[in-house]
């Protein structure tokens, strides 16, 4: 019994004294990391900016690629908010939204990792000689919870090796963008004036080059974007103009109005893809002999019907485009194609789906078909959910399917372009 009760008197103590050290430890732990980016603040601000931006660099985003993803709020700055929910113990689950946002300056976000807590990030942007010194922080309170007091003692260990990588992946990202030249180039087809955005990377000769053709909303914002991003992948991409005179669509029916206005008048989609295709193929830094297209939505459509025309391409990938109405299969079809689908599109039927299967099968022309389950129409766009909430459409950002389709993509022109 002695013995016995000697033992629980020791542990007593170390409990006690495990206590009272605890609290002597600090009650909030700040972790603090930098690097130097050869780029201007305002290049880097708006990947920080905004969470639909964020796996493009995030030390977690190759953790557990099946993490899903959820968005609310404005796509950038103030009440921007993420949030997340992973299997991997290492990514977990939680929240992250923008809570100040200075421009060019300082972006601070509210953390909330459920049972786990909260915490604040903090980033800076200070202009240096060399350009940017961005400076990522981390800080969490404590109060009187002896446990994460401890645990605070690890946070640098933990967090600090993320971090470093986070800002590794960033300066690589921005680097990679400062790279890269970019310019609008206005030119004329089927009597309209139109504006397309040319995006290549300076340091690469002999590129392969991409068309990009927009969704039912016009040549916005986000096809530029996805001109940028294959240019990082070392194409020229021109992301083209199919409705011309600045006309940008801000509600469906301007849209459905612009996308019929074209659909509707005799030869010119082809007329004005064509026209976009003589620009790049203008640009000397391409191979002439290796063009390919993508498209979104209306463009997705549009990019099929190019090659079901024969148009000399080596390849299409259509991201949620229709399938209805195409055109008819020409005996000339040699580019490969890649559907990405979403199988939850009600846009999309399965008499559609399999119509054109059969279509294509019957006809041995070389094309994929991937149906993303559960996934609905417009699901590559971060802003699909916005849209579909505001204007009552089934249209919905899924991350995973995003993330999915981009890489199949980037296989697929790998192989053609080979």
């Amino acid at each position: 019994m002695n013995t016995l009760k000697k033992v629980l008197l020791g542990a007593i103590g170390i409990i006690i004294l495990f206590a009272v050290i605890g609290l002597f430890l600090p009650s909030q732990t700040h972790v603090e990391r930098s690097i130097t980016i050869n780029a201007p603040p305002d290049k880097v601000f708006p990947l920080i900016n905004n969470f639909r931006e964020f796996n493009r660099w995030s030390p977690w985003a190759e953790r557990d690629p099946n993490t899903e993803y959820r968005f609310e709020g404005p796509v950038a700055g103030v009440g921007a908010k993420m949030f997340w929910a992973s299997e991997n113990p290492q990514v977990g689950s939680g929240s992250n939204e923008i809570i100040e946002s200075i421009a060019n300056s300082r972006i601070t976000t509210a953390l909330d990792f459920g049972e786990m807590g909260t915490a604040n990030a903090v980033f800076t942007l200070e202009p240096v000689e060399q350009g940017t010194q961005v400076t990522w922080g981390f800080d969490v309170e404590h109060g009187v919870n002896i446990t994460n007091r401890y645990f605070g003692l690890m946070m640098d260990k933990w967090v600090g090796a993320d971090y470093v990588a986070g800002l590794a992946n960033l300066k690589t990202l921005v680097e990679s963008l400062e790279s890269i030249h970019t310019e609008e180039i206005s030119y004329q087809a089927d009597g309209v004036t139109l504006t397309g955005y040319l995006a290549y990377r300076k340091d690469i000769e002999a590129q392969p080059a991409v068309l990009v053709v927009h969704e039912w909303w016009g040549h916005n914002n986000y096809a530029r974007k996805r001109a940028e991003m294959l240019a990082q992948l070392g194409y020229t991409a021109f992301a083209l103009d199919m409705y011309g005179d600045g006309k940008l669509a801000e509600h469906p029916s301007d849209a459905k109005k612009f996308m019929t206005e074209v659909l509707e008048k005799s030869g010119a989609v082809a007329a004005r893809f064509n026209a976009a295709m003589d620009i790049l193929k203008q640009q000397p830094i391409i191979d002439s002999q290796k063009i390919a297209a993508i498209g979104y939505c209306f463009g997705g459509s549009t990019v099929l019907n190019m090659a079901r025309s024969g148009t000399d391409l080596k390849g299409v990938v259509s991201f949620h485009g229709g399938l209805q109405g195409l055109a008819p299969l020409s005996d000339s079809v040699n580019a490969k194609m890649l559907v990405l689908n979403g199988a939850a599109d009600p846009f999309i039927s399965e008499e559609h789906k399999a119509a054109f299967k059969t279509e294509m099968d019957n006809a041995g022309i070389d094309y994929e078909f991937i149906d993303y389950p559960d996934v609905k129409h417009s699901f590559t766009n971060p802003e699909a959910s916005t849209f579909g909430e505001k204007f009552d459409l089934p249209l919905e950002y899924n991350a995973e399917a995003d993330a999915d389709s981009w890489q199949r993509m980037k296989v697929f022109l790998a192989e053609i372009f080979k």
